[in-house]
């Protein structure tokens, strides 16, 4: 029989490693048809990322070896086929996935691959292997081949099925030869319920149609069993907008059950539909009930209307937007919100700007702002785009945040990020960048959370002129938090460098978003980095008595390594202040002596358990800052 090979590396989180799907999925629809099966042996997946020589050991006389390429896997890909085809020269290589672009480039670019396939493979790929068989390729939908003269040729999509009829790799046992062999493995899994997506993003390729199509209920819900059995922790849902079909509640529910019956999936964690506001808000309440997902998705991309229209996007209104989290926040259900610098149109005041307006309809617990990454079969990655909008494009080291540094890294990726636009040129770019890091450590992370809400609700500053303010201090300053935010603008001003990450060894051996960074500096430290602070804080006018008591309990309110309790006594109810700006209904504050009390759930007895458990699993979720049921509040009468 002939020996196929399928590659879909990813690198691992912290000894977890994602059960390779997308080849998983090609492999069970192929097994269900009986003459492939009696032609060709599915022999091995290989999906971690392992040394060249090391994978290269693994394919023993293969007739076909399948590549899933991604932005984080595309360069070793075309490593390891160089390799595959200079021991078998006669061995056919495939190029599927996300980074095979459909210009069909690649086949100039790396000679040792023989075929590119475009779009979902299952079909395809099946129909290739009986093409092989029969020398009639033309009869193959979606790939693009050299021919008999060396000339490329590509051949058309197929016609899209009306629902989706493949079978699940996890129930045909695709996957149990993978899970046997490494039994030290924590395997995380992908529940896929549907494919499509009705909306048109410029900077987004993840679906292959607009048309959405649905695997049967009863496929899924057998899946959710089988997570559930094999003990799988975590589970991302690839939908592109969950929550938009009632049925999305049944899944969720589904889902619940599983962890009630085997306690597993622990965590479910998904993409949601931004205009299903009531169900997707009942299904987040269903999911936090159980502690299966800690947040909720609120995102905004941008606020700009020039920018919203040269990417194709309509947002959620502002008064929409803050009636969400108002719900949210009332249910104690933390929502993050989601932001992308470079977008065509945006300028460096129109961005900034539209971070301080998230902040002003309620967003204090979470927000993350990512730079504009050009995606191979995105619309906005074509030339005539790119043109059209002024876009520089830069090829960067590929960042892999939240894990170990890369140093002796066999194979470099490479990121394609937007550096400039016609609307905003590099220097402001990089002065974006800089405010984007310093509000969300300042703010979302809660450094100065409680200044910030304070200054704002009593019309005091607003929190652009706040936290510009505060960029501008840091920057002409000296001391740590100024060589912190100096050594973030060296690196975004040699941006071709593309080392956009932080590291101190002290906060264990991975890599941090600069603002992450910073703020583990500053909680390390808090009382001589807060003292830093004091002079631009005076600044506003604020009574050195009441100064004093906001600085404590701004400090009291951070969540800290080695805690077990502390307490502060103060002449204001601070709690029950900021808890009404939080959900959004305003009370002036009280004179009335408040001892709070602290008593977290876990005390962090190192750094990098405090900076893995608060930092990067918990920013979302707000754990930076005590939440309600750690804090009692005893008021004198």
């Amino acid at each position: 029989m002939k020996k196929i090979y399928f590659v879909q590396v990813g690198f691992a989180f912290d000894g977890s490693v994602y059960l390779p799907y997308a080849a998983g999925t090609i492999i069970a629809n192929c097994q269900a048809d009986p003459w492939i099966q009696s032609e060709y042996e599915f022999t091995d997946i290989i999906f971690q990322r392992e040394r060249l020589a090391t994978a290269l050991g693994k394919i023993q006389e293969p007739y076909l070896v399948a590549f899933s390429c991604s932005v984080w896997n595309i360069e070793y890909n075309k490593a390891l086929a160089t390799r595959v085809k200079e021991i078998y020269p006669r061995c056919i290589i495939v190029f599927g996935g996300h980074s095979v672009s459909e210009d069909a480039g690649l086949l100039s670019e790396c000679p040792a691959i023989d075929f590119l396939m475009f779009g979902e493979g299952e079909a395809t790929f099946a129909e290739l292997l009986h093409g092989l068989a029969d020398s009639r390729l033309q009869n193959v939908h979606a790939i693009a081949y050299r021919d008999a003269d060396h000339r490329i040729t590509r051949t058309p999509r197929q016609c899209i099925e009306k629902d989706l009829p493949y079978p699940s790799p996890y129930l045909t046992h695709v996957f149990d030869k993978i899970m046997r062999e490494n039994p030290d493995k924590e395997f995380l899994a992908v529940l896929e319920t549907n494919r499509g997506c009705p909306y048109a993003c410029t900077y987004c390729d993840w679906v292959s149609g607009k048309k959405m199509r649905f695997f049967p209920m009863e496929k899924i819900t057998a899946e959710i069993e089988w997570f559930g059995i094999h003990k799988i922790a975590y589970c991302f849902g690839a939908d592109s907008n969950f929550g938009m079909f009632s049925r999305d509640s049944d899944i969720t529910e589904a889902l619940i059950a599983a962890k009630k019956k085997y306690g597993y999936p622990e965590v479910f964690r998904t993409c949601y539909e931004k205009n299903s506001a009531d169900r997707v808000f009942e299904i987040c309440c269903a999911l936090n009930r159980v502690g299966m997902d800690k947040g909720a998705t609120i995102s905004y991309q941008t606020l700009s209307p020039t920018a919203l229209k040269n990417i194709g996007r309509k947002n959620l209104t502002m008064e929409h937007f803050s009636a969400l989290l108002k719900k949210y926040n009332e249910a104690g259900i933390p929502a993050y919100s989601e932001l992308i610098l470079g977008l065509p149109g945006e300028t460096r005041e129109s961005f900034c700007a539209g971070i301080c307006k998230i902040l002003e309809s309620g967003q204090h617990n979470s927000l993350s702002i990512y730079t504009c990454e050009m995606l191979p079969n995105s619309d906005m990655a074509q030339p005539d785009y790119i043109k059209k909008h002024g876009i520089q494009v830069i090829k960067v080291a590929f960042n892999h945040i939240h894990s170990a540094p890369k140093q002796d890294e066999e194979v470099q990726e490479y990121s394609y990020l937007v550096r400039s636009t016609a609307t905003m040129p590099p220097d402001d770019w990089v002065s974006a960048q800089l405010f984007s890091a310093c509000i969300q450590c300042f703010h979302s992370l809660g450094v100065l959370r409680c200044f910030a809400l304070y200054l704002y609700s009593e019309h005091i500053a607003s929190y652009y002129d706040f936290y510009n303010g505060l960029l501008s201090y840091i920057m002409n300053g000296s001391g740590k938090l100024s060589d912190l935010w100096h050594s973030f603008q060296t690196k975004y001003e040699n941006s071709l460098a593309g080392d956009w990450n932080y590291y101190n060894k002290s906060f264990g051996n991975v890599t941090w978003f600069f603002e992450e960074g910073a703020f583990l500096e500053i909680i390390s430290d808090l009382d001589a980095c807060m003292e830093a602070l004091v002079p631009y804080l005076m600044r506003f006018d604020l009574s050195p008595a009441f100064f004093e008591q906001l600085m404590r309990y701004q400090k009291l309110i951070l969540r800290k390594p080695f805690v077990t309790e502390e307490h502060g006594i103060f002449d204001y109810d601070f709690p029950a202040y900021f808890d009404s700006i939080i959900k959004g209904n305003y009370a002036p504050l009280k004179s009335l002596q408040t001892t709070v009390r602290i008593q977290p759930r876990t005390r962090y007895d190192s750094i990098p358990a405090y900076a893995k458990e608060i930092v990067w699993f918990g920013r979302r979720r707000g754990a930076t800052v005590y939440n309600a049921q750690e804090i009692t509040v005893e008021q004198k009468k």
